[in-house]
C-alpha cells in the first residue's frame, strides 16, 4: 500500500515538473517571439534622389511607421553604399574609406534616436549639408532605422535588423554621363552561359551596361527581334523599372526573353537604349539560331520511312505488272500455237 502511494507521489511530481517546464518554455518562447516582432518598420519613401549644389543645405522628410504590436526605440545611422556585384543590390559600407568630400556620412544630420508606440507613425526630418569642397557627381548613402524593444534597448543587446532609405545625391559641377555596352548576348537561362544556338525557346537576352562616368544613369529601351525574312517577331523592354547604374560599376539586365510557340531559323536582335540628360544612346546587334533538330530528325525519319514504303509498294506493283505481262504474253503464244 505504501509502495503504491509512493509511486503515485513520484508520478505526480514528474507530471507537475513537466507541466511547469512546458509553461516556462512557452513563456520564454513568447518573450522571444515578442523580441523578434520588434523588428518591423516601414519607411516612406525608400529612395530619395537629390540634385544639390556645393555649400547648401537640403531637408527631406521621411515617414517611419512601427508596424509591430510592441513599443519600439529606433536608432538612426548613416552609411555609404555602392553596388553589390552586377545585380544592382546595394552594398552598405560599414567601414567607409571615402574622403569627407565624397562620403555622405558627415553630410546627414537627423534625430539619433526616437520612440514609437505600436502601430504609430512619425515624420523624421533629415538635413543634407553638402560641403563646399564636395566632389562633383554622384554620392550615395543609406539612412537606417533599427528598432528594439525598450527593455532590450536598456540592456544593450537584441538589436534588430535595420531598414533604410537610399539617398542618391547629385552634386553639380563637372558631371560626366557616360555608359558603354559591356556585353550583349543570348543565353538559355537568366544565369546561363552565352550561346547563339537553341533547340527551342526561351532565349534570354543578357545586357551588361558599364558606367564609366561620375554620376548614376538609367538606361531604358528595348530589344527588337527579327526573323530571317526581316519581319519583326517581338519588342522586349529593357530596364522598365528605371533602375540605376552607379558610377564605375557594371549592371546586368537579364530578365528579357523571347519564347514564341514556334521558332526556326536565324534571328537578329537589335538593342537600343537611351540615358542621360543629353539623350545619349547605346546600341548593339547580335544574331542567334533556333534549330529544333529533334523535331527535324523525327520528320526526316518519318519521310524516309514513307519513301521506303512507297518504293517497296511501287517495286512490288511493278513486279506484278511485269509478271502479269509475261503471263499474258505466254498465254497469247499458246493460243496462236493451237491455231
Amino acid at each position: 500500500m505504501l509502495h503504491m502511494k509512493f509511486k503515485q507521489i513520484v508520478i505526480g511530481f514528474i507530471t507537475t515538473t513537466l507541466l511547469l517546464a512546458g509553461a516556462l518554455a512557452a513563456h520564454v518562447g513568447a518573450q522571444a517571439a515578442n523580441a523578434n516582432a520588434a523588428q518591423g518598420v516601414q519607411i516612406s519613401p525608400t529612395l530619395v534622389e537629390l540634385n544639390a549644389s556645393k555649400g547648401k543645405t537640403y531637408s527631406i522628410n521621411l515617414g517611419v511607421t512601427n508596424v509591430t504590436g510592441t513599443d519600439l526605440v529606433y536608432k538612426t545611422s548613416v552609411s555609404d553604399f555602392g553596388a553589390a556585384g552586377e545585380t544592382g543590390s546595394p552594398h552598405i559600407f560599414i567601414d567607409t574609406k571615402l574622403t569627407p568630400a565624397s562620403s555622405v556620412i558627415t553630410w546627414v544630420d537627423t534625430a539619433p534616436q526616437f520612440s514609437l508606440d505600436a502601430h504609430q507613425s512619425r515624420t523624421v526630418t533629415a538635413q543634407i549639408n553638402v560641403p563646399a569642397n564636395a566632389e562633383p557627381g554622384g554620392h550615395y548613402g543609406v539612412i537606417r532605422f533599427s528598432g528594439t524593444a525598450p527593455k532590450l534597448d536598456r540592456t544593450g543587446v537584441g538589436l534588430s535588423a535595420s531598414a533604410g532609405v537610399l539617398l542618391l545625391v547629385r552634386v553639380d559641377g563637372l558631371i560626366t554621363e557616360k555608359a558603354d555596352l559591356a556585353s550583349f548576348y543570348t543565353s538559355g537561362s537568366q544565369s546561363g552561359k552565352e550561346t547563339s544556338f537553341f533547340e527551342n525557346g526561351p532565349a534570354y537576352f543578357v545586357v551588361r551596361i558599364q558606367n564609366v562616368g561620375n554620376i548614376h544613369v538609367k538606361p531604358v529601351g528595348n530589344i527588337e527581334v527579327k526573323d530571317m525574312f526581316g519581319g519583326v517577331v517581338t519588342n522586349i523592354p529593357i530596364n522598365k523599372d528605371k533602375s540605376n547604374v552607379l558610377p564605375k560599376t557594371i549592371r546586368r539586365f537579364d530578365d528579357a526573353k523571347v519564347n514564341k510557340d514556334w521558332m526556326i531559323g536565324r534571328y537578329t536582335a537589335n538593342l537600343t537604349l537611351g540615358y542621360g540628360s543629353k539623350g545619349q544612346a547605346i546600341t548593339g546587334t547580335i544574331s542567334f539560331w533556333v534549330i529544333p533538330y529533334k523535331i527535324i530528325l523525327i520528320v526526316l525519319v518519318i519521310l524516309a520511312t514513307v519513301i521506303y514504303i512507297l518504293r517497296r509498294i511501287i517495286k512490288v506493283y511493278n513486279k506484278r505488272i511485269i509478271e502479269k505481262a509475261k503471263n499474258e504474253n505466254k498465254n497469247s503464244k499458246k493460243t496462236k500455237g493451237k491455231k
